[in-house]
C-alpha cells in the first residue's frame, strides 16, 4: 500500500506520504459536452519535505498520460524531468510517479500532469446532468460533487482536507458556454479550437479540494446584492439555472442576501469571497454542497415557484440555503482537520442553518420543526446499538461515507442546540467567532472550538460536551417521587431502542442538564445538572399541579415519570398549560418508552386522549410518526388489528380533516395550517375515512379536468397519494402524467411520483416499480419512488422479491454513492 498509516491525536489514519506537499494548483480543464469526456492539464507547485524521487498523490478513474517535474532549486531539474513510471492503484485511488532524479528536501517544484476523464453519470466527481431543453432535446452540463473525496476523480491531486492550497483555474469551453468556478472571472481570451473559449478565474484563497467546484452549460441567471452593513461592501450574488427556470431562483436569491448579512454579523468576520453563486442542478445525489462561492443544489432544494410550490418546500430551500452558506465560514474559511471531525461542519451548520431561517422566517417555528426534524430522528439512530459517536475515527476513505447521517447532521445540531442554550448564545457566538478568527484559511479540531468556547464562556466546556461527542448513545432518566412528593430522585442508565441494555453498554454517566419545569411549586431548578448515576432534587412536586423536566425539550434524553406524574402531564397537555416544544417531547418520549419495553403501549395510546384538541400541526406531525410507526409494527397481525388501528387514526384525524375541511383560509392563512390539513387528509384517507376519500378522488379528477383551484399546494400531495390509494388505473395514469410534466414545480412533482407507490393494485405497483429503474425517473429520485410501496403491508414482500432481483443493477448504478 502506498499511503502510510499515521498517528494523529491517538486514532490511526491512511493518508498520503507527507514527503511532498501542494501549495498551489494551475487547473486547466476541457470539459466535452458531446462526446461526455473531458481532457486536463495540471501544474502542481509543491513543497518537498523530504528527499525524494517518488511522489504519491490521489487519482481515480482518471487517464494520465503524461508527467514530468521542474525545479528551479536544482540545476539537474531545470528542465522537465519526465516521469520513468505513472502507476494507478485502483485500490487506493491514488498515482506513484517514480523519477529518475530526487527532488531536494526544502525545496519547491512544479509537477506537471496532462491527464482525461470522462464525464459520468455516477454524480459524483467530475460529471454530467441531463435536461431538456425548450425544443424537448437532451441536452447536458458538466458539473462537480467532490465532497468527501471525489476532487480526485477530476484531476490528480492531494485529496486531504489538511492539505490545503490555492488554485487558479481556466476552463476551456465552446463561446456559447457559461462557464462557472469558485472565483470571480479573471478573462476570458480566445482558445485553441473552432469556437472555443478560455475562461480564467481569480486565485482562490488557501483551500481544501472538497471544496472546489466548476460548473459547464448553457445556464441562465437572476443577480441582486447584500446589503453591504456587515461585509463591508455588498456582496454579488447569483442564482444560475438551466435556460427557462432562473425566475425559480427569486425566493432562495432574497435568502441568500440576508443570509450572507446575517452570518458576517454573528460569525464576526466577513464573507471571505466577491461573489457567492447558487445553481440549480437536475442530477445531484445530495440535498446541496457548499463548494467556496459556487454552492450547489438539487433544483428541489433551490427552486420556488410562487404560485405553486408548498410551503414546506419553501422552508426547506430557506434552510438549505442558510445550512450551505453556515459552511461558508463554518467548513470553508475554517476547515475540520480530518474526516472524524465531520460533525463540526454539519453539526454546527444544522443548529445555524435553523438560527438564521428562524431569525428571517419566525412564522415556520424553525426550532419547533427542529425537534421533529432534526431532534427525535437523531434520538432515534442513536438509540440503536449500531450508532456510532458524534466523532467517529475514520482511518481510510472508504469508510468516510458512512458518517454522513442523522448522528453527524442531527445529533451534532442538538449537542450544540444543548449546549448554546446552557451557557447562553452571547457566550457561545463569542466563543464562535475566537475560533474561526484563530482558524480561518486553516484545519480545526472540536477541541480548538470547546477551547474557545471554555474561555469565552468561564465554564469546562470539554469536560462535559467530550462526554456527549466521543461516546456513542444517550440516557433515560427514571424519576422516582421521594419523601411524599418533596423532593425527586433521577437516575440516569443508557437508552436503547431494544430494550435490553446489558451492564457493559451501562458504563457511561452523561452530563444531562435536568431543565425542570414545575406548575406552583417552589424550589424548581431549572439549572441543575445531572453528572453522577443517581441524584435527588429537592422540587416540591406534591405541591405541583405537574412537573416536567427537560423544558423546552433541548437536552438529548427519554424521561421515564412515575404513574401520577404523568397522569398530571396529561392533563397540562389538555388543559394547553405544557408549551409546543414540550408536548411535542412528552409524546415522542411516551412513544419511545413503549416502544422499548420500559412502558406499556396502552400508556402511549391513554396519553394520546390528551392530545384531541391539539390544534399545532408540528404536534401532529410528530403523533403520525408515532401512529405510523405504531401502525407498521402492528401490520399482518389480523382484519381485526388491522380495522381497530384504522379506528384509533379516524378518531384523531378525521375530526382535524372535517374541521380544517379542503379549501385553503386565502393568502393570509399560516402555512403550517395548510400542512395540517394535508396531514389530517392523507391520515384519515389511508385509514378508511370514507368521506375524505371519496372527496379525494372527486377533487383529483376535477383537478386534471382543469379546475387547479380545487387543491391547495400543500394538500396537493396528500390528495393525490389517496386517490391512487383507493382509486385505480385512471388516477394513477393522472399522477404519472403529472410527475412526467416538466412545467409542475419540482416538489410537487416528487410528492406526485411518492404518491403512486400507495396503489393497491398489484399490477400497477409492478409497473411503478420498474417505471423506477426507467430514464424517466433520476437516479437520485429512485427512492421516491419505492418507498412508499413499503409504507403498505402489501407492498412490502413485493418490494423485497424487486430488490433482490435488481440488486445488480442498483449497485452498479450507485456504486459511488454515499
Amino acid at each position: 500500500m502506498s499511503t502510510s498509516a499515521v498517528p494523529a491525536g491517538g486514532e490511526e489514519r491512511e493518508l498520503l506520504p507527507t514527503n511532498v506537499s501542494p501549495v498551489h494548483y494551475e487547473l486547466l480543464l476541457a470539459p466535452d459536452l458531446d462526446a461526455l469526456t473531458y481532457t486536463g492539464d495540471v501544474r502542481i507547485r509543491v513543497r518537498v519535505n523530504e528527499a525524494t524521487s517518488t511522489i504519491v498523490l490521489h487519482a481515480n478513474e482518471l487517464e494520465i498520460a503524461e508527467a514530468a517535474i521542474t525545479s528551479a532549486a536544482s540545476v539537474q531539474l531545470q528542465a522537465p524531468l519526465q516521469a520513468t513510471s505513472i502507476a494507478l492503484h485502483a485500490d487506493d485511488e491514488t498515482a506513484h510517479l517514480v523519477f529518475a532524479q530526487p527532488l531536494a528536501a526544502g525545496t519547491e517544484a512544479t509537477l506537471q500532469l496532462k491527464f482525461s476523464g470522462v464525464l459520468n453519470d455516477l454524480m459524483v466527481g467530475f460529471y454530467r446532468s441531463k435536461y431538456t431543453d425548450a425544443k424537448g432535446e437532451a441536452r447536458h452540463i458538466a458539473t462537480t460533487q467532490f465532497e468527501p473525496t471525489d476532487a480526485r476523480r477530476a484531476f490528480p491531486c492531494w485529496d486531504e482536507p489538511t492539505q490545503k492550497a490555492t488554485f487558479d483555474v481556466t476552463l476551456r469551453v465552446r463561446k456559447e458556454l457559461t462557464a462557472l468556478s469558485n472565483m470571480d472571472v479573471a478573462r476570458v481570451v480566445d482558445a485553441p479550437g473552432a469556437g472555443l473559449k478560455d475562461v480564467s478565474f481569480n486565485t482562490t484563497p488557501l483551500m481544501s479540494t472538497y471544496l472546489l467546484a466548476f460548473v459547464v452549460g448553457e445556464l441562465e441567471y437572476i443577480e441582486a446584492q447584500t446589503s453591504g452593513e456587515h461585509n463591508g461592501r455588498p456582496v454579488t450574488c447569483r442564482v444560475y439555472t438551466t435556460p427557462g427556470k432562473s425566475e425559480k431562483g427569486r425566493f432562495a436569491l432574497d435568502v441568500a442576501v440576508q443570509v450572507l448579512e446575517y452570518f458576517a454579523d454573528v460569525f464576526g468576520i466577513a464573507y471571505a469571497l466577491p461573489k457567492l453563486d447558487q445553481v440549480a442542478i437536475g442530477d445531484f445525489e445530495a440535498g446541496a454542497m457548499e463548494n467556496w462561492g459556487l454552492v450547489t443544489y438539487r433544483e428541489v432544494m433551490l427552486l420556488v415557484d410562487e404560485a405553486n410550490t408548498s410551503s414546506r418546500a419553501r422552508q426547506l430551500v430557506a434552510y438549505v440555503v442558510s445550512h450551505e452558506l453556515a459552511h461558508q465560514w463554518f467548513g470553508n474559511l475554517v476547515t475540520m482537520e480530518w474526516w472524524s471531525e465531520l460533525w463540526l461542519n454539519e453539526g454546527f451548520a444544522t443548529w445555524v442553518g435553523n438560527l438564521a431561517v428562524d431569525h428571517l422566517f419566525p412564522e415556520y417555528h424553525a426550532w419547533t420543526q427542529f425537534l421533529v426534524d432534526e431532534f427525535q430522528r437523531a434520538l432515534a439512530l442513536d438509540a440503536l446499538r449500531s450508532s456510532h459517536p458524534i466523532q467517529v475515527p475514520v482511518r481510510r476513505s472508504s469508510e468516510i461515507s458512512q458518517i454522513f447521517d442523522a448522528i453527524s447532521y442531527s445529533k451534532g445540531g442538538s449537542a450544540i442546540r444543548m449546549l448554546s442554550s446552557y451557557i447562553g448564545l452571547d457566550s457561545f457566538f463569542k466563543g464562535v467567532r475566537a475560533y474561526l478568527q484563530k482558524h480561518k484559511y486553516a484545519n480545526a479540531s472540536t477541541q480548538d472550538l470547546w477551547s474557545a468556547l471554555s474561555e469565552a464562556s468561564g465554564v469546562d466546556v470539554t469536560q462535559f460536551m467530550a462526554i456527549w461527542t466521543r461516546t456513542i448513545g444517550y440516557p433515560i432518566l427514571t424519576v422516582t417521587e421521594l419523601d411524599g412528593g418533596a423532593q425527586i430522585e433521577i437516575q440516569q442508565n443508557r437508552y436503547l431502542s431494544a430494550g435490553d441494555v446489558a451492564a457493559a453498554e451501562d458504563e457511561t454517566l452523561w452530563w444531562v442538564p435536568l431543565r425542570i419545569e414545575a406548575h406552583g411549586a417552589a424550589g424548581a431548578q431549572p439549572a441543575a445538572v445531572l453528572s453522577t448515576r443517581r441524584a435527588t432534587v429537592p422540587v416540591a412536586v406534591a405541591d405541583a399541579k405537574w412537573y416536567k423536566l427537560n423544558h423546552d425539550t433541548v437536552g438529548i434524553y427519554r424521561v421515564k415519570y412515575p404513574p401520577r406524574a404523568v397522569a398530571n402531564i396529561a392533563q397540562a397537555v389538555a388543559d394547553g398549560e405544557l408549551g409546543t416544544n414540550d408536548r411535542i417531547g412528552v409524546i415522542a418520549d411516551a412513544a419511545a418508552l413503549a416502544s422499548s419495553g420500559h412502558s406499556n403501549t396502552s400508556d402511549f395510546l391513554t396519553l394520546l386522549r390528551a392530545y384531541s384538541g391539539e390544534t399545532e400541526f408540528i404536534v401532529w406531525q410528530e403523533i403520525a410518526a408515532r401512529t405510523d410507526a405504531l401502525a407498521a409494527v402492528w401490520a399482518g397481525e389480523g382484519a381485526a388489528a388491522t380495522a381497530g388501528l384504522d379506528a384509533l387514526l379516524r378518531s384523531l384525524y378525521s375530526p382535524v380533516a372535517a374541521r380544517l375541511g379542503w379549501d385553503a383560509g386565502g393568502p393570509g392563512e399560516d402555512g403550517l395550517v395548510g400542512r395540517l390539513r394535508a396531514l389530517a387528509i392523507r391520515t384519515a384517507g389511508f385509514a378508511g375515512d370514507q368521506a375524505v376519500c371519496a372527496e379525494a378522488r372527486r377533487r383529483v379528477q376535477a383537478y386534471f379536468a382543469g379546475d387547479r383551484s380545487l387543491i391547495a399546494s400543500d394538500a396537493l400531495g396528500a390528495a393525490f397519494a389517496v386517490a391512487v390509494r383507493t382509486g385505480g388505473r385512471d388516477e394513477f395514469e393522472k399522477v404519472k402524467s403529472y410527475y412526467l410534466d416538466p412545467a409542475n414545480p419540482a416538489d410537487q412533482q416528487l410528492a406526485a411520483l411518492a404518491s403512486l407507490g400507495h396503489t393497491a393494485d398489484p399490477a400497477l405497483r409492478d409497473e411503478l416499480l420498474a417505471f423506477a429503474l426507467s430514464d424517466a425517473v433520476r437516479n437520485q429520485d429512485l427512492h421516491k419512488a419505492i418507498t412508499s410501496v413499503g409504507q403498505h403491508e402489501s407492498g412490502r414482500e413485493p418490494l423485497w422479491r424487486w430488490y433482490q432481483d435488481n440488486y445488480d443493477l442498483l449497485a452498479s448504478r450507485y456504486r459511488a454513492s454515499m
